[in-house]
């Protein structure tokens, strides 16, 4: 692999594992919603994107099941980087991407990171 797709990877998956942090901070705000109202939450978009401001519309168990990896990441459909990783799952109000070679390394070590 070229030094310079390494280096996008990895800066792309830098971007997301921000957006990441973000959602954790509004996760405790989703479950209030989502105990007391009975409606789902609304989640910045993970993508890569760095002036992407995006709202997705995921109840908190969806999003849950997102974090369960520190690769993979929730996204608006068409949010996708082909080149730094997959969809392994989508329906109408989201996609679930999964970092890819370099990019999953350091989603990997964000996650180690955001754990302690």
């Amino acid at each position: 692999m070229a030094e310079n797709e390494r280096l996008r990877q990895r800066r792309l998956a830098a971007n997301q594992s921000l957006y990441r942090t973000v959602n954790e901070q509004i996760e405790a705000l989703n479950q209030a919603f989502e105990e007391t109202a009975g409606i789902g939450g609304e989640w910045v978009c993970e993508c890569a994107d760095m002036d992407c401001t995006t709202i997705v519309s995921a109840h908190l168990y969806e999003y849950e099941a997102v974090r369960l990896s520190p690769r993979t990441f929730l996204v608006c459909p068409g949010h996708v980087f082909p080149e730094v990783e997959r969809v392994v799952d989508a329906n109408e109000r989201f996609m679930i991407v999964e970092k890819t070679g370099a990019g999953a390394e350091v989603a990997e070590a964000g996650s180690r990171h955001s754990a302690r």
